[in-house]
């Protein structure tokens, strides 16, 4: 990846005491997921009441990176959404239903939660945008191609 304008910083608190530790942790991944991490360390603070690992989240915002060319990219389905992504990525989830009892096969042979995800981060409107997207062989693309784009120039109206 080329082209990162701005590195971000975040801390954790991972409390050691188990009725604590799952939920920080779960925290900690779901936001590790959720950017492109520079940079992680951590250290044990030995607090007299609670001793915690402090964790230190160097990162670049998704959107803020820009990919070189033949890169690809694939958000993982933990990805936050905004409420008009969230319409999006449901409205999606039904086209890929309709597709996959069309055509008989179980929804994941369409597309996968990632692929939708990635197609609601990108809005595709040309077939060149299609080919940024990890994991989207030539086969499917040709097949899904014009129903994605109307798809995406409808949704921009």
């Amino acid at each position: 990846m080329k082209g990162v304008s701005m590195l971000y910083a975040k801390t954790f608190r991972i409390r050691l005491s188990e009725a604590w530790r799952d939920s920080d942790e779960s925290l900690l991944n779901d936001f590790l997921e959720s950017v492109v991490p520079e940079q992680v360390e951590s250290a044990i603070v030995h607090h007299p009441v609670e001793p915690y690992w402090s964790v230190l989240v160097i990162y670049t915002p998704r959107e803020d990176v820009i990919l070189s060319d033949g890169e690809r990219i694939l958000f993982d389905t933990y990805e936050p959404l905004t409420p008009e992504e969230e319409i999006l990525f449901m409205k999606l989830k039904a086209w890929r239903d309709d597709i996959a009892q069309q055509d008989a096969v179980p929804r994941h042979q369409v597309l996968h939660d990632a692929h939708l995800m990635t197609l609601v981060k990108l809005h595709p409107t040309r077939a060149e945008d299609l080919e940024k997207m990890k994991g989207l062989g030539d086969r499917k693309r040709e097949k899904y191609k014009e129903a994605l784009l109307a798809f995406f120039r409808k949704e921009a109206k």
